[in-house]
């Protein structure tokens, strides 16, 4: 073993050899891309002896409280980097097909980490080959994604005792205080977690001209005040909710097929969830019907709400290619501007978050197409294919619920 490593240690040495200064930028571009793959492969060898050492209990006598403990304390690394390679280790090692997919490259070592809740208890009768196959190729956040479906589909649980086990596992833990700072990890479930982000968030208000407050300070903020005002006597019963927007497949919605919904943030709501939800809230559909209601050519500048959420369940959020931030983040941009004659129609609207909404209107950017088959040609010649994250072939109730 030690001579193998020896090996590595050279390779490294002549990789170290390379001065990235002299490099061109098709050379730059070409090597950050091949090392990622090789630090792939090895953190994937890595998280296989990390297991096998686990498996043998090297930590055992030494104080440590278990693998990822003791290999942090070893190698003066982060607990959690430590916990990170032991989760990999355990998914590779229950699945040789996950194993083989990150050793050709056909699956990151972020992604196969994403698995691990599915691939290490996955549902019974279940073919874990069919969930490596569907995120080859796709990043860590899709095949988290794709894994909570696959389990979803296959989980041999109601939806009643689905609920009762995601609500069993709520908290709130904080830990020792550390530099007169206290680190405090709430848990829920994702409905309750968006009720609780829209309440601090509504109390923490929205930022102004010269907030210079991070959103995760003016969240903190919004939670202090709450406890105060209910330290004060100051919180009331509400009578009014706050909304919260939900797509849902009609399908799902009406009971015959079980498709969770997603909020306007990108968080999945149990399909049952938001059928229960309904029977209490104001039900608003998004119907995909053609240019009946939502299309306003000239006669306004800026979407209406109900546009806006048509958008919302057509793009599911930001429509650059690779970018994950919700619809609830992103802002409406006409493709063809207003002012050049683009018209207030859907097929001539998209959502984009800042940045890339930014990156849209740089020069020599060129919108290729409609928000059907929407392409943006960059100024180096690059084509960007933008499709829609949502589903837009069929009718999707829109359901604001607490």
């Amino acid at each position: 073993m030690r001579d193998k490593l020896d090996l590595l240690d050279l390779a490294a040495d002549a990789v170290a050899l390379v001065d990235p200064l002299a490099l061109t930028v098709d050379e730059l571009a070409h090597g950050s891309l091949a090392l990622q793959r090789h630090l792939d492969r090895v953190r994937g060898l890595h998280a296989r002896l990390v297991r096998a050492a686990d498996n043998a209990r090297v930590w055992q006598g030494t104080g440590s409280r278990d693998m990822a403990d003791w290999l942090a304390r070893q190698t003066k690394t982060s607990y959690g980097d430590a916990a990170s390679r032991v989760r990999l280790g355990e998914a590779l090692d229950q699945s040789p097909e996950l194993a083989d997919a990150v050793e050709h490259g056909d699956v990151s070592a972020a992604t196969a980490e994403a698995l691990h809740d599915a691939v290490t208890n996955p549902p019974a009768n279940a073919d874990l080959n069919e969930l490596i196959d569907s995120v080859k190729g796709a990043g860590p956040r899709d095949a988290k994604a794709a894994a909570e479906r696959f389990k979803d589909i296959h989980s041999a649980e109601t939806d009643e005792e689905a609920e009762e086990r995601r609500h069993q596992r709520r908290s709130v833990r904080s830990t020792p205080a550390a530099d007169g700072m206290v680190t405090t990890t709430v848990t829920l479930p994702s409905l309750q977690s968006r009720e609780f982000h829209n309440a601090i968030s509504s109390v923490a208000g929205k930022p102004s001209e010269g907030d210079t407050r991070t959103t995760e300070q003016r969240l903190a903020d919004g939670l202090v005040q709450l406890c105060r005002a209910y330290a004060k006597g100051q919180v009331l019963g509400g009578r009014e909710k706050p909304t919260i927007l939900i797509t849902i497949d009609a399908l799902s919605f009406g009971g015959i097929t079980n498709e969770a919904g997603v909020t306007a943030h990108g968080d999945r709501i149990p399909a049952h969830v938001v059928r229960h939800l309904a029977e209490q809230a104001n039900l608003q559909r998004i119907v995909h019907a053609g240019a009946i209601v939502l299309d306003l050519g000239r006669e306004v500048r800026f979407a209406t709400e109900a546009q806006y959420r048509a958008l919302v369940a057509r793009d599911g959020g930001c429509r650059w290619a690779e970018c994950h931030i919700p619809a609830a983040w992103c802002e409406v941009d006409h493709l063809q501007a207003f002012e050049n004659g683009g018209t207030t129609d859907l097929i001539n609207m998209a959502l984009w978050c800042s940045h890339h909404h930014h990156e849209k209107h740089r020069p020599g950017v060129q919108v290729l197409g409609d928000a059907h088959d929407l392409r943006l040609r960059l100024a180096n010649g690059t084509i960007v294919h933008c499709p829609p994250r949502g589903d837009t072939t069929r009718t999707r109730p829109a359901t604001a619920a607490a």
